[in-house]
């Protein structure tokens, strides 16, 4: 006989920390969060990488506020403020992913509920590849 678990919503925003290592998937993970999220969101230990980058330039057309910086390890840091329950801004040209597919997947189910129109582009490679 299994017992039941009865999960009942947080009746107060989750605030904490966590420290990972560098990553390029838990890196494009924190910058669309991040973007996603009601408020400023501080991240480090962010992988500076094009792919990355790539997520950094759609979320800033997105209407994210970016401020990260390159640290002395060689990691991005800083903060991102969201555009939370408001949604993303109608973008005014194409969402380049560059060569990231992990950008442009990642992407689409994040704009799909949204009422904005978005085209995503990228490189060659990546407008070969199936989505």
């Amino acid at each position: 006989m299994s017992e039941s678990v009865v999960i009942r919503p947080l009746e107060k925003p989750l605030r904490g920390s966590i420290r990972v290592p560098g990553d390029k998937s838990i890196s494009h993970r924190a910058v669309l969060l991040s973007a996603m999220a009601e408020g400023t969101s501080q991240i480090r230990g962010v992988l500076d990488s094009d792919d990355v980058r790539s997520s950094i330039r759609v979320v800033q057309q997105l209407g994210a506020q970016v401020n990260l910086q390159i640290m002395p390890d060689g990691s991005l840091e800083g903060a991102i403020t969201g555009w939370g329950a408001k949604g993303p801004s109608q973008p005014d040209a194409p969402l380049d992913c560059g060569n990231s597919g992990t950008t442009a997947r990642l992407l689409m189910g994040i704009l799909a509920p949204w009422g904005i129109e978005a085209e995503l582009t990228g490189d060659e490679s990546l407008a070969r590849r199936p989505m």
